[in-house]
């Protein structure tokens, strides 16, 4: 059994990372990485740079850079954090959140007639599939 849990969990990865090699690498003008840690900002509503390096396993620096690069744009602001002055917290701005929505929209649109080739009982397999992810990544939180 739980050899089968970890084989699953394995194909998981590897069809979740095809998927996302098989949309459209254009994303409204933001790459991959910027386009996750918009997300993640989004989900968490906001971080310090520390805590969101170690949940996208990276470096400091390299999310420094890319947090440089999205305020430059003004999807992401900074804010003191009120516990600790010499912090940073970092959040998405509505131009970000628009930008987030834009990108899942072109996704969307690429994926739409893709998925419109499954029959209606994988569609709804699919949708399933989503939601039972979902719960179990919200059970975590």
């Amino acid at each position: 059994m739980t050899d089968d849990l970890h084989q699953l969990g394995e194909d998981l990865i590897a069809v979740s990372a095809r998927v996302v090699r098989w949309a459209p690498a254009t994303q409204a003008g933001l790459s991959v990485a910027a386009t996750r840690i918009l997300s993640r900002l989004r989900d968490a509503g906001q971080l310090k740079i520390s805590d969101l390096a170690l949940q996208e396993r990276s470096s400091q620096p390299t999310i420094t850079n890319h947090i440089k690069r999205l305020e430059e744009q003004g999807l992401v602001e900074r804010h003191s954090d009120p516990r600790d002055a010499r912090v940073s917290l970092i959040s998405v701005t509505s131009s970000g959140r628009a930008k987030l929505s834009a990108i899942r929209h072109e996704l969307g649109s690429f994926l739409a007639p893709r998925l419109g080739t499954l029959n209606a009982e994988d569609r709804a397999a699919v949708r399933r599939s989503i939601a039972a992810l979902n719960g179990l990544i919200d059970s975590d939180d």
